[in-house]
This record gives C-alpha cells, structure tokens and sequence, in this order.
C-alpha cells in the first residue's frame, strides 16, 4: 500500500502520509464523501478559512506577518481567501441586480443611468484579479521607506485586507440595501472609506508606524485612489463606445 499523492510506503493502520501528510484515501468517491470532506474543510469552527476570517478582525496584523514570516498551516493562503472572497462578491452583484432588481449603474448625484456600465459587475472578478498588484503596488510604495516588506508581501497583506472586506461586503450589503431604500453608489462610496480605514489599520500594525504616519500615507492612497477611479472610469466609458455598448448621443443626452 502506498501514498496516491507521493508513493511513500503506508501501512494498513496509517490514516495520513507519514511523508506529505496527505489523508488516505480507501472509500470510492460519492456525493456523500464529497460533501463530507467539503464540510470538514469549510464548516469545521476549528479549520484554516474560520481561523483566518476570526483573526483578521482581532489580530489582523498577526495573521499577515505570520503567514509572510513561513506559518503556512495555521492560516488559509491568501490566494485561496481571495477566490473565495471573488466568488462570493460575484454571487452578491447577481442577488443585487436579479433578485432585489437593483440598478447599479445609477447615479445618485444627477440621477444618470449609465446602463452600458454595467459590463463593469459583469468582469468583477476579472477586475478584481488585475486590480490587487495596483492596490500592493500602491503601498508599498508608501510604506517603502520603513523597508520591512517587499512587494510581494504587500501583495499577501492587500490580499487578506480586500478578501476580508469583501466578505464584510457581501454580508452588509445583502443586508442594507435588501432592507433599507440605500442608492447603492452613495454606500459603495461609503464603504471605501471604510476599506481603506481598515487596510491602513492593518498596515500600520504591520510597519509599526505612528498614527500620523498611518494617516498621512492613507490619505495619500485615497487621492491616488480616486485619480485612478476616475481614469479607469473615463476608459471604460471609452471602451463601452468602442465596443458598441454606450453611444456618444446617449452620454450627451445625459
């Protein structure tokens, strides 16, 4: 008898891989089995992923050094948080669209109906993917001067931050805006704040900054952050031209 996963030798009484710690396998694989190893790895209150959500709201700081620093059993890989986190986000924006029959790509501010923009919920996730190494980019370049993490580790930290804020998202918004008459670009706008609030907190207990450290370096990632809001923005309007999804009459008569 051997290890599926790396050919060690197993004796018969091994329920795991002396070897690679792989779980041994001898049951035919069922719908039963598959969900009982699904509710093991996700429902279980003692696994990585409840691990990782409860210590990114206590110690969040913690959970990032210690994953950075090589403790890669205790919490989940910032990797499959963040899929995790993108898929929920994308279940969220089809309730909100189809079930509650929200308009998203309506503003508040002069009532506009921007429908062609609503490709934008379409390629969330896509977005998402592309806009982490901007978002790591962006802090470390603020927080380079105190040299205590690379970009790649700031890509870890932004990692965590924005998959445990968007599954505060999804659970705030299905909530609100499911019971309460709230424009969804005024709370999205809101919740931002609240993001980048809680991504320098996080920050800052990483680096060990001062508070006036802390803040003068997020309002700094606030300014960037809106500039580059409103480029992507413009390009994407652009892009809905080009491609046939919004029309220059149509943006006029707005």
């Amino acid at each position: 008898m051997e290890c599926k996963n790396c050919k060690s030798p197993l004796q018969f009484s091994d329920n795991y891989c002396n070897s690679c710690g792989a779980k041994v396998i001898r049951n035919p694989l069922t719908l039963k089995n598959v969900w009982e190893d699904v509710s093991a790895q996700v429902f279980n209150l003692d696994n990585t992923f409840l691990r990782t959500f409860k210590g990114l709201f206590s110690h969040p700081g913690e959970v990032v050094i210690s994953f950075i620093s090589g403790t890669r059993k205790r919490y989940m890989n910032p990797v499959g948080y963040f899929a995790i986190a993108v898929t929920l986000s994308g279940l969220m924006f089809f309730i909100l669209r189809n079930l509650y029959g929200l308009n998203l790509a309506q503003s508040s501010i002069n009532d506009v109906d921007v429908s062609g923009m609503n490709f934008v919920f379409d390629y969330q996730a896509l977005l998402s993917y592309l806009s982490m190494p901007l978002y790591a980019l962006m802090t470390w370049l603020l927080f380079r001067g105190k040299k205590r993490f690379n970009y790649t580790e700031h890509l870890v930290a932004n990692a965590y931050i924005t998959s445990q804020m968007s599954y505060l998202q999804v659970f705030t918004y299905l909530l609100v805006l499911g019971l309460f008459p709230v424009q969804f670009d005024v709370f999205n706008f809101a919740f931002l704040f609240v993001t980048v609030i809680y991504q320098f907190h996080v920050l800052r207990q990483m680096h060990q900054t001062k508070l006036w450290g802390t803040l003068w370096r997020g309002l700094i990632y606030v300014v960037l952050l809106l500039i580059i809001m409103t480029g992507l923005g413009t390009l994407m309007v652009i892009i809905a031209i080009l491609t046939g999804q919004m029309s220059l009459q149509e943006i006029t008569l707005q």
